[in-house]
């Protein structure tokens, strides 16, 4: 998902990052951010995703290629013929943007009922606050 694209899908039956994220986008963006220090290779990748299971290297780096492209990896270097990638968003503030542009979309679009579930929520926690009392 381009944080700026206004195709990127919101997949709401999805759990987690991949709410944003395809399946394997989401698998590689879990791993870029686990493993790099500070940058990952698509061999790196791939050597820790075959160990869960079969796929294919140009696979690995074909996604990445293509979140490249999305402006969630970045390129910053080379080890010979291999591109080094940083995330362009540590997890916390791709999350953050993800959401945060989401909830712009409801608030914008459906400001009404976007009020009314946030008065809502709002009612809830304060009734919760005031049991713990």
């Amino acid at each position: 998902m381009r944080l700026e694209d206004q195709n990127a899908s919101f997949r709401y039956n999805q759990i987690g990052l991949r709410k944003f994220l395809g399946d394997l986008e989401c698998e590689i963006m879990e791993l870029v951010w686990k493993l790099a220090q500070p940058t990952v290779t698509v061999r790196d990748v791939f050597n820790a995703l075959r160990k869960e299971r079969e796929i294919a290297y140009t696979t690995v780096m074909t996604t990445m290629v293509r979140l490249s492209e999305k402006g969630l990896l970045k390129i910053v270097d080379k080890i010979g013929l291999a591109n080094c990638y940083m995330p362009e968003y540590d997890r916390e503030e791709f999350i953050n943007t993800a959401v945060n542009m989401i909830l712009e979309i409801f608030t914008s679009q459906f400001p009404k009922e976007s009020q009314e579930f946030l008065d809502q929520m709002q009612a809830k926690l304060a009734r919760k606050q005031a049991r713990k009392k």
